[in-house]
């Protein structure tokens, strides 16, 4: 292989890739893809990572945690099989070490009292993990940004300054889909790897994972009399609580990650949920999850929010709809494009396009105006009627109320030249 033969170098090159979603060079891809050994190492490391991740209490690890784990795995003996030579490693040379798995017998003997929180890119700047931006979540005075980058990179910001990453992994490549928060906590549905991390967003770490069959398309989180829920839709048609009761609203053969889409919204002390394959609009018990009707709407229906007493329903269709918790439409914008997530400050509704473009909607009246992005996958109102959009391998941008880019944080997390 031209350009990387031996896989001694890709050791830290993968620790680094696996814990702060560093990127690989094309060699270093090639040459996973043609070196088994190589890519499980690569398994086992995000294995390790996800020990750490489960069922671990909210402890602070001690300072030197990190380095005992890698000196214990370092200091693990060799052991070749000469009736299975490597295939990458060139004649002559010196055996490769196995230390992955000293790495998770060291790891798992610790995670009892430890928390993932060693593993976490703490900084004071801007030089942090911020690679393919899918979700953003308000978190108070910071927000929380999820990435489907191949590491499935969780990216703390305050401002324009990276305080904390760290990476989640998966058996695939993870596929966000929606965050909500729920006090301190932030639950992000990843429908490529059927679950829902349960994050605190500071200290940063993942306090659990919540299997969902068949991936997650939508979440609601609330807090009140009944409890603190959080509401799912699956792509199948199922809606359900977490670690709860669950009902199948239709009977569906799954979709592709990119058409996995739809609303989920407590309102009126009902639960309405889109589905979009029929064009409806579902009220649901939220306590039995007993369906109490349905509005047809027509269209593909795919995101809810509150407004003024009813409901603001975007349809990826080209429409958002202003409809009365009975089903009947008030009004209606027609938008441009496909438009599949959008956020509600004040009086104005801005709609991301996952095809290059972002709409403001001005629910008073008012023209709708758009303007260009690479590959907008979500957007979040913020305070003071500004709106921050997850740019895909963009970055992330805040635009203010005329959508100008007031700051602009590219991959890497450097900070960019803002621009309209």
């Amino acid at each position: 292989m031209a350009g990387l033969t031996d896989c001694t170098p890709l050791t830290a090159r993968l620790e680094a890739h696996v814990e702060q979603g560093a990127p690989l060079t094309a060699d270093e891809q090639a040459h996973l893809r043609g070196c088994a050994s190589c890519r499980a190492d690569l398994q086992l490391l995000r294995e390790l990572q996800l020990a750490l991740l489960e069922d671990v209490p909210a402890a602070a690890p001690p300072p030197a945690l990190r380095g005992a784990v890698l000196a214990a795995a370092l200091a693990a003996p060799t052991h070749p099989d000469p009736a299975r030579p490597d295939p990458a490693r060139p004649a002559g040379a010196a055996p490769r070490r196995r230390w992955w798995p000293a790495a998770l017998s060291a790891a798992a003997m610790l995670t009892g009292a430890l928390t993932f929180t060693a593993f976490l890119n703490q900084s004071g700047g801007v030089a942090g993990v911020l690679p393919d931006p899918a979700v953003v979540v308000s978190t108070g005075p910071e927000m929380l940004v999820a990435s489907n980058d191949r590491s499935g990179t969780l990216t703390v910001l305050r401002g324009d300054r990276v305080r904390a990453s760290l990476t989640v992994g998966g058996r695939q490549t993870p596929w966000f889909t929606e965050g909500v928060r729920l006090g301190d906590r932030i639950f992000l549905a990843d429908a490529a790897n059927d679950r829902v991390l349960e994050v605190r967003a500071w200290p940063l770490q993942v306090l659990r994972q919540h299997r969902v069959p068949d991936g997650v398309a939508g979440l609601s989180a609330v807090s009140g009399p009944g409890g603190a829920r959080v509401y799912f839709k699956g792509v199948r048609g199922e809606v359900g609580v977490l670690g709860g009761p669950q009902v199948t609203l239709a009977h569906e053969t799954g979709q592709p990650l990119a058409d996995v889409m739809d609303g989920v919204l407590l309102f009126g002390g009902q639960l309405f949920v889109t589905h979009h394959l029929s064009g409806e609009v579902c009220a649901l018990d939220p306590d039995t999850l007993a369906v109490q009707r349905r509005l047809p709407l027509g269209g593909m229906p795919v995101a809810l929010a509150p407004y003024e007493g009813d409901l603001l329903v975007l349809d990826v269709t080209g429409r958002l709809l202003r409809v009365s918790t009975a089903g009947e439409i008030r009004q209606r914008w027609a938008v441009p494009g496909h438009p599949d997530k959008f956020s509600v400050s004040g009086g104005t509704a801005l709609l991301s396009d996952r095809a290059g473009t972002v709409t403001r909607v001005p629910l008073g009246g008012g023209a709708v105006t758009q303007t260009t992005m690479e590959h907008p996958m979500d957007v979040l109102a913020l305070p003071g009627g500004a709106f921050a959009v997850a740019e895909g391998r963009r970055g992330l941008r805040v635009l203010d109320s005329d959508l100008h880019t007031t700051v602009h944080l590219g991959q890497r997390g450097q900070l960019l030249p803002a621009r309209p």
